[in-house]
């Protein structure tokens, strides 16, 4: 089912999250998390498991739930400190998880977070090939970079986007949360304009539906239709893998009216509003001219 929250301060930003096992997984190594604190604290995040069924389910939970306790309980900051801080705890329990049992030996997950505090300043972190994406005035842009093999090879120039979208290795990512004692986070900041909208997903979404699909879909439905919409479309795609979809929309920008007079101009309305001679007012003035024409004529 398909989780939206409203924030409390300003209701108009919404945002939609779910997740699906696709069509060839028997379990969802994924997770997700929305998260609005009555403050106007927006957080969404993504992690994508690996490492077996449960080790998989274990990394990606454990990744979610102490990044958005964090997020919850810290103090109003900068937001790519507060989530560079809450990824590393998550992988330090994740990695100390994974040394004391030995069936979790391995799991790591990918995360990408965004996080927007209350006076709309945001930032992106993510580690791993899950994304995000910023749809502004109708142009879907990759606001993360994959840590992958394929993506690496596609930076050095040696396959084209092409090959990439296709080749055998695009799976294999060259660090995760969890699976070593420390980890390289990137960490960005996002800007943010009145009407547009975040995508955060895992790469059961972005593998098999391309941006314009993408695009087109948040652009023409609220986030809760569109989260289920983009679900549907990768289904449709074939499903390879869990399926996790985020979308949060930032309210369009609306100008006060301007008052009639307030520029200086003069308006048919204000013409009309002058003050008018009354009719006998007007009658007067009539016979004083006709007085004054016919003195004229008797003095010629």
């Amino acid at each position: 089912m398909t989780r939206q929250t409203t924030d409390p301060v300003a209701p108009s930003i919404r945002s939609a999250s779910d997740s699906d096992v696709g069509q060839a997984r028997s379990a969802n190594e994924d997770s997700c998390e929305l998260l609005s604190r009555a403050d106007g604290t927006h957080l969404l995040v993504v992690a994508d498991g690996m490492g077996g069924h449960r080790g998989g389910a274990t990394a990606s939970s454990t990744a979610v739930t102490t990044i958005a306790t964090i997020v919850e309980e810290s103090a109003p900051g900068n937001p790519g400190d507060t989530l560079r801080h809450a990824i590393e705890v998550a992988n330090a329990r994740i990695y100390e998880m994974a040394q004391n049992d030995r069936q979790l030996e391995g799991m790591g997950t990918t995360v990408v977070a965004f996080l927007l505090d209350a006076p709309q300043y945001a930032s992106v972190a993510h580690v791993g090939d899950s994304r995000a994406y910023r749809l502004r005035q109708g142009r879907l842009e990759t606001l993360t970079t994959d840590h992958s093999v394929v993506a690496e090879m596609h930076r050095r120039g040696l396959i084209s986007a092409d090959e990439a979208a296709v080749h055998p290795r695009r799976n294999e990512i060259l660090r995760s949360v969890g699976a070593e004692r420390d980890v390289e986070i990137e960490v960005a900041d996002v800007d943010v304009a009145p009407g547009d909208r975040f995508v955060l997903c895992s790469d059961g979404l972005s593998g098999v539906v391309g941006d314009d699909d993408i695009a087109a879909v948040v652009r023409s439905e609220p986030p809760d239709g569109a989260v289920e919409t983009l679900i549907r479309l990768a289904n449709e795609a074939g499903g390879p893998d869990n399926i996790t979809v985020q979308v949060l929309s930032i309210p369009a920008a609306t100008t006060p009216l301007e008052l009639s007079g307030s520029s200086g101009r003069v308006t048919d309305e204000s013409r009309l509003e002058q003050p008018k001679m009354s009719r006998p007012g007007m009658a007067l003035g009539a016979i004083a001219l006709a007085i004054g024409a016919w003195l004229l004529w008797q003095q010629m």
